[in-house]
């Protein structure tokens, strides 16, 4: 009876303490994952680099996280599939990302570019990491979204629904004037990366 009973708990247990899986549902291009080839349905299992070539997306879902990201071309990020907890934190580098949270779930965590560091609530906001002229810009869809200065944290800003930030390069050192987008931008932003 007892190894019965041992049985059960890992056939129900061992799934809930898995680490992370991301799996690769939508991609055009040539994406690669720690140098390696992805194609579409490919599952990451372990942290590494995700990288996208010209005119390449890839978009990933990790449902233990409740959320999926779109990287676009000529985008690079480091993922970190190596905690469990729902709080993650992500290495955008360059390019342009779309982050999506599950329509009525509940998603956290923190993305990390040179310049800033983004803290996710369960929501949809494209981010703009431009490693050339080193700043960070982001236009938030949905939801509540904590933009911090990396080398300043008490400079910080809330961003919600239909606003745009940025910093760095053109931007400036602080992060400035949060700005509300007329829908007609919005609208324009809105369709980057919507896969």
């Amino acid at each position: 009876m007892k190894f019965l009973t041992l049985c059960a708990f890992l056939l129900f247990a061992l799934p809930a303490m898995a680490l992370p899986t991301a799996k690769i549902t939508k991609l055009r291009g040539e994406v690669l994952f720690n140098g390696v080839a992805l194609k579409k349905g490919s599952e990451i299992t372990k942290s590494g680099v995700l990288k996208t070539k010209g005119r390449s997306f890839v978009k990933l879902e990790i449902s233990k996280w409740n959320n999926s990201i779109v990287l676009g071309p000529n985008g690079e990020m480091n993922l970190d599939l190596s905690k469990k907890e729902v709080s993650k934190s992500y290495n955008f580098i360059k390019g342009r990302m779309r982050w999506l949270t599950g329509k009525g779930k509940k998603s956290s965590g923190v993305i990390h570019t040179k310049q800033a560091s983004v803290g996710v609530r369960g929501t949809d906001y494209l981010l703009i990491a431009n490693s050339l002229l080193g700043e960070t810009e982001i236009i938030v869809f949905d939801g509540r979204v904590q933009f911090q200065n990396a080398s300043d944290l008490k400079d910080s800003k809330v961003l919600k629904k239909n606003q745009w930030g940025g910093l760095g390069g053109r931007y400036g050192a602080s992060i400035g004037k949060v700005l509300d987008l007329p829908p007609n931008v919005i609208n324009a932003f809105s369709k980057q990366l919507n896969w």
